[in-house]
């Protein structure tokens, strides 16, 4: 009787079972019927009966998955596809799905795990090695992910398109703008008419443009002409009255070479450097000195070379960096015509030498405008020239120079246009006392867009000067208000080349006499860039 009734309970079990079994192979069927139609809506909830009347079947755990991912909810179907990559028997293309929804849901270690228990199960397939692709670019694996990305291309050429603009993608993180434009054309070529070309022909110009601003080597060479109402700053008062024939045009001259490391513009690390000249040659008119004899004013031609490295360091809205910067001066005196035609002018006509640190911290204010925080130590050495002999101890300018500051720049007009305000407190602790001062700069630019290629630029500056201790020539403190305005017309000839129409006021305006003068100088040159 025992016996009787147990396999009576054995026999309803496995009827329950087959009866439960045949309900949820009838709900898929009718579940997948609703897919296969991409009735998702209708078809999600047929599946989920299914799924409870059945839990061990990968392939119903696998539909669910891809209803909840046509339905474009990635989050809902990751639980589904590691069941159907779980399961026995399991689905193989289910791990290709949940690599799919686990990079859709920005799970990349995760993803990276079942990548590699495909590579481990043997798991091989175009659309697989393309996922992988995707995430190892995301965990910056670039060299791995293009590996990836051409055996997707081999195992399925029609993977050849998007293959070739991820690699594109890869090589422009990694500053290979030619190898990305390369790639860029294939997948052009491959479908013309594709919306992956449209999209490729737009990056196309991305990549040539990051390539023009992101190159490292830097160059440009200008050259000008311009009067000089005051080439000797003439001022006022008995002392300079017989100064006189102080005007003068001259031709002047100026290049530039910069370099920036490829690095600066990938990592939060950068450097870059220049080496800039420029150099005044006046026409030779002859002059009257303060004593009365005659010179010329070639006397005031003139060559600066500047040298600087620039390391820094970029977190977040900051950045900060080290610039470095020599400078030497070249002043020719009473040379004659001679300055840059002798092998050692160098020495003979050396005027100034700088040396400089300027600690910089840079700082996003909006999306449009930074600001700007800076202090800057220089050492400055002036040597004796014939021009200028060896003076008096307390005429001596040579010393050290410490100047702190802020500024604050709002680009505008696709940063085409820009205005900076600048502030800066500096002191100045010469050898001689006659020059020693405490300085505060202001001062205003502005750059504008006019029309087409023509562009206005103008810097508007105060200066305000005193001096610490009495002059021991005028017996009294000196004060400097000098104030100065440029302006200047730029047009662009043609690419890389501009025609610079400038202006340039200064006035000095001082409690002694000697040094109260008004300067002006009119320019007209030509630079190109390279």
């Amino acid at each position: 009787m025992k016996r009787l009734r147990a396999s009576s309970l054995l026999a309803i079990f496995f009827l329950s079972w087959a009866v439960c079994l045949a309900q949820g192979q009838t709900l898929f069927e009718q579940s997948l019927t609703e897919f296969n139609q991409e009735n998702y809506e209708e078809a999600l909830p047929l599946f989920l009966e299914a799924w409870s009347a059945d839990k061990g079947s990968a392939r119903t755990a696998y539909y669910i998955g891809l209803t909840y991912k046509a339905m474009e909810k990635y989050p809902q179907a990751v639980p589904y596809f590691r069941e159907a990559a779980s399961l026995t028997p399991r689905v193989d293309e289910g791990v290709v799905e949940l690599v799919d929804v686990l990079y859709h849901t920005n799970n990349i270690v995760e993803a990276e795990k079942w990548i590699a228990f495909a590579d481990k199960e043997g798991i091989s397939t175009p659309r697989l090695h393309f996922l992988k692709g995707m995430v190892l670019t995301k965990r910056g694996r670039l060299d791995e992910a293009v590996l990836a990305f051409e055996t997707a291309k081999k195992l399925d050429p029609g993977l050849t398109q998007q293959a070739e603009l991820q690699i594109a993608g890869i090589y422009t993180q990694q500053g290979k703008y030619k190898d990305a434009q390369e790639r860029l054309r294939t997948t052009i070529t491959l479908d013309p008419a594709s919306d992956l070309a449209l999209y490729a022909r737009d990056y196309e110009k991305i990549v040539a443009d990051k390539a023009e601003r992101e190159r490292p080597w830097r160059f440009s060479v200008g050259m000008g002409y311009k009067y000089d109402t005051n080439v000797v700053t003439k001022g006022d008062g008995p002392m300079v009255e017989s100064i006189s024939g102080q005007e003068d045009s001259a031709l002047n001259f100026g290049a530039r070479i910069g370099y920036t490391a490829p690095f600066s513009f990938r990592t939060p690390f950068s450097f870059s450097a220049y080496y800039s000249v420029y150099a005044d040659r006046y026409f030779g008119k002859t002059y009257t000195r303060s004593d009365g004899s005659r010179g010329n004013l070639t006397e005031y031609n003139n060559m600066t070379n500047t040298v600087s490295a620039v390391p820094g360091y970029a977190f977040g809205r900051f950045a900060v960096s080290l610039p470095l910067t020599y400078s030497y001066v070249s002043l020719q005196g009473v040379k004659g015509n001679s300055f840059f035609n002798e092998l050692n002018w160098w020495n003979q006509t050396r005027y100034l030498e700088t040396k400089a640190v300027s600690p910089t911290l840079r700082f996003l204010t909006t999306a449009s405008s930074f600001g700007e925080v800076f202090f800057s130590y220089m050492r400055k050495k002036y040597f004796d020239t014939e021009l200028h002999p060896e003076v008096p101890q307390e005429e001596e300018r040579s010393g050290e120079k410490m100047t702190g500051g802020l500024g604050w720049t709002y680009t505008f007009k696709d940063n085409k246009a820009f205005l900076t305000l600048r502030y800066s407190y500096a002191r100045d602790n010469t050898i001689g006392r006659n020059w020693v001062n405490d300085e505060n700069h202001f001062g205003v630019d502005v750059l504008y867009p006019i029309v087409g290629a023509l562009r206005a630029q103008a810097s508007v500056e105060a200066n305000y000067v005193k001096y610490s201790y009495d002059n021991t020539y005028f017996e009294r403190k000196r004060r400097d208000d000098i104030y100065t305005v440029s302006c200047a017309l730029l047009y662009g000839l043609v690419k890389n080349t501009d025609l610079v129409l400038q202006y340039n006021y200064y006035r000095n305006q001082s409690n002694i006499a000697l040094y109260d003068y008004t300067r002006e100088v009119y320019g007209l040159g030509i630079e190109y860039r390279f």
